[in-house]
């Protein structure tokens, strides 16, 4: 345990959670299906859960998913047949085609999906095992710890809910798009990203951006509301792409006040930390960014620099007149943005009334 503490703080559930949701190794998304149902199951105050229940819940939330059409772990194509179909994708697959029954998907999920795999692995963080599991398991029942019940029963930790959603549907995307020889851009006029001649929409990139962000603006660090804008860090008109390490999510207004000034450059050294944070968290998109910046951390850095050069010798002016300009530190531009959140929420109750 004392290898995990770090002396700035002591850790509490709350941060080992979000540890295991953003920062734990996914294959396929059943940590997000099973930390879902844990969710489910706490906020109902039940410690039991018979593993034949939960895995009847573990098919269903599953089966919703499927028929959205969202892939739950990578795929690929060999000899013309779609490889990589996860054991619960497999098993939903045969009932759909009368090939097995509705309990004998349920009992080879439990086996297979749960009691072999998910279930074992979900407190595994940088290949250690957490010191503050959230469950145990025995023979016949999932048990939730009272620290579970506890984080999950506490509406102050509401926000972990929309986070591990965001994180789903994050590895949704990647595992559907990323592909070794295709590269994904954004079509803002269009809001779609691009896969050579494929599109989908913009929207699904804000889980994406925001589970790196922590429902704060990228310039200025107040909360996102529902004014959110995608943003190019280094400005679209000098690098002339739209790649998703460039990209960030902003407040309408300060999206549109930086406009097409150069970024102080603390904020390319922020962009820089950002995608390194993505690539440790072992995200599916990790190998687009390797592969479009670099397959080491000095590498990645340059092509960033080297992107900024471009920019710098177009004679973009820099946004608030030099690089100390920092939006967060600024007491003015912080008090403007406070108002403007202010009147948003007016206009919100106004609605209401």
């Amino acid at each position: 345990m004392d290898k995990y503490r770090i002396s700035m703080f002591e850790p509490t559930s709350k941060d080992w959670w979000r540890a295991v949701i953003l920062y734990g190794r996914n294959m396929s998304t059943y940590k997000m299906g099973l930390g879902d149902l844990i969710i489910n199951y706490a906020n109902k105050n039940r410690e039991k859960i018979p593993l034949q229940e939960l895995s009847e819940d573990f098919l269903d939330i599953y089966q919703e998913r499927m028929e959205k059409g969202k892939h739950q772990k990578m795929r690929t194509m060999v000899n013309g047949e779609e490889k990589g179909l996860t054991v619960i994708e497999r098993e939903l697959k045969k009932i759909q085609q009368g090939e097995t029954s509705r309990e004998k998907a349920v009992n080879f999920v439990q086996k297979d999906a749960l009691e072999n795999m998910v279930l074992k692995k979900f407190h595994t963080l940088f290949n250690r095992q957490i010191p503050d599991p959230f469950y145990q398991v025995t023979k016949t029942h999932l048990i939730l710890q009272k620290n579970t019940l506890d984080t999950f029963t506490d509406h102050q930790n509401k926000p972990l809910n929309h986070e591990l959603s965001s994180r789903w549907e994050l590895l949704e995307f990647g595992f559907e798009n990323t592909r070794k020889d295709e590269s994904l851009e954004v079509d803002f006029d269009a809001e779609t990203v691009i896969k050579k001649n494929k599109r989908t929409t913009i929207s699904r990139l804000r889980p994406i951006l925001n589970g790196y962000q922590h429902g704060n603006c990228f310039y200025c660090g107040e909360n996102l509301d529902d004014s959110i804008e995608v943003d190019h860090v280094i400005p679209r008109t000098a690098i002339e792409h739209d790649e998703i390490w460039n990209l960030v999510l902003a407040h309408e207004d300060c999206n549109r006040w930086k406009l097409d000034h150069l970024p102080p450059k603390p904020f390319v050294e922020k962009l820089i930390q950002r995608n390194e944070i993505v690539l440790k968290s072992d995200l599916p998109l990790k190998e687009e960014l390797k592969k479009v910046l670099g397959n080491s951390p000095k590498k990645r850095m340059e092509q960033v620099w080297s992107q900024y050069k471009i920019a710098v010798n177009k004679n973009l002016t820099i946004w608030g007149g030099n690089d100390k300009f920092d939006p967060s530190n600024d007491d003015f531009y912080k008090k403007w943005i406070g108002n403007r959140n202010a009147s948003f929420w007016e206009r919100k109750f106004d609605k209401i009334q």
